[in-house]
C-alpha cells in the first residue's frame, strides 16, 4: 500500500517530470526479433479497492515480418498463455520503424465458437495510452524535447506523452509485485530504464475535458515495458484519478525459426 500511494501521489502532479541526466531516452526504441516471446501478467480493476481485481495472463510471440502499405511490420501475436496460437488471440502489425500499430487481426470466441479472422486497418497508426493494446510514440525523445504538449492527434483526441530516465523511487514502487504465485515481475540488469507518461484526451475547447494516462517503464534489457499502469482523471482536480489495471512483465525468451 505505501508503494501505491507514492506512485499515484506521483502521478497526481499531473506530469511526470524526469530528471535530465546523459542518460536520456534520445533515440529509444525495444529491440525485437522473429521468435521473441514473453509473458504480461495484469491486475485489472481500480487499485483503490472499488470495483472487481482479476489476474490475467497474456503471452506475445513475435511471429514474423510482413509488409503493409510498403513499409516493413512486425507481426505480434497476443494469446493466452495456454493455448496462444490456437484459442482467442490478437495480431497486431506494427511499423518496424516506429512500433505504430496499422492492422489488427482478431480472433475471439462467440456463442462457444471461435470466431475470426476479424480484420481492421489503422490508416492514422494508432498511438496512446490504452491498456495493453498501444504503445508510446518510438522512438523516444530528449529530455529536452519530451512533452509534446499535446499535438498528437489520434483516435479521436489529442496525445501527450513525457519521457525520461526512471529514477530509483519509482522503480522501486512500480516494480514491488503484489502476487509471484505465477511468476516474479522481472527486474533491472544493468541496463537503462526509462519511464514514459501518456495522456490523451477530448480538445481543450470540449465542453467535457476527460483523460486517460498510462505510465510505462521500459528497459534497454527488455523486449517489451516491464510496467504499465493505466487509468483516467478529469482535471484540475487529482482526486477524481482512477487506476484501473496495472501489468507486469514476467517472462523473456526467444525460440529459433
Amino acid at each position: 500500500m505505501r508503494g501505491r500511494r507514492v506512485l499515484l501521489a506521483v502521478l497526481a502532479a499531473g506530469v511526470l517530470v524526469p530528471a535530465v541526466t546523459s542518460a536520456g531516452p534520445q533515440g529509444f526504441a525495444p529491440k525485437w526479433r522473429v521468435g521473441d516471446w514473453w509473458i504480461v501478467k495484469s491486475r485489472m480493476g481500480s487499485l483503490a479497492g472499488h470495483g472487481q481485481r482479476q489476474w490475467q495472463y497474456d503471452r506475445y510471440d513475435v511471429l514474423s515480418m510482413d509488409k503493409i502499405g510498403g513499409r516493413r511490420c512486425y507481426v505480434l501475436q497476443q494469446g493466452m498463455t495456454e493455448s496462444p496460437g490456437s484459442g482467442p488471440r490478437k495480431l497486431y502489425y506494427l511499423r518496424a520503424d516506429d512500433f505504430r500499430i496499422v492492422r489488427k487481426v482478431e480472433y475471439f470466441r462467440q456463442a462457444g465458437k471461435l470466431v475470426g479472422p476479424c480484420t481492421s486497418d489503422f490508416p492514422e497508426e494508432t498511438a496512446g495510452p490504452d491498456p495493453g493494446e498501444l504503445l508510446p510514440l518510438f522512438p523516444l525523445r530528449s529530455a529536452t524535447a519530451q512533452d509534446s504538449a499535446f499535438r498528437h492527434y489520434v483516435k479521436g483526441g489529442y496525445l501527450r506523452q513525457v519521457s525520461g530516465p526512471a529514477d530509483s523511487a519509482l522503480l522501486r514502487n512500480c516494480l514491488n509485485d503484489p502476487d509471484t504465485s505465477r511468476g516474479h515481475s522481472v527486474q533491472p540488469r544493468g541496463g537503462r530504464m526509462y519511464s514514459v507518461l501518456c495522456e490523451s484526451g477530448t480538445p481543450r475547447d470540449s465542453a467535457t475535458v476527460a483523460y486517460v494516462y498510462s505510465l510505462q517503464l521500459w528497459s534497454t534489457d527488455y523486449p517489451w515495458r516491464v510496467y504499465e499502469e493505466w487509468g483516467q482523471y478529469t482535471p484540475p482536480g487529482s482526486s477524481s484519478r482512477q487506476s484501473n489495471c496495472r501489468s507486469w512483465l514476467i517472462a523473456v525468451g526467444h525460440t529459433e525459426k
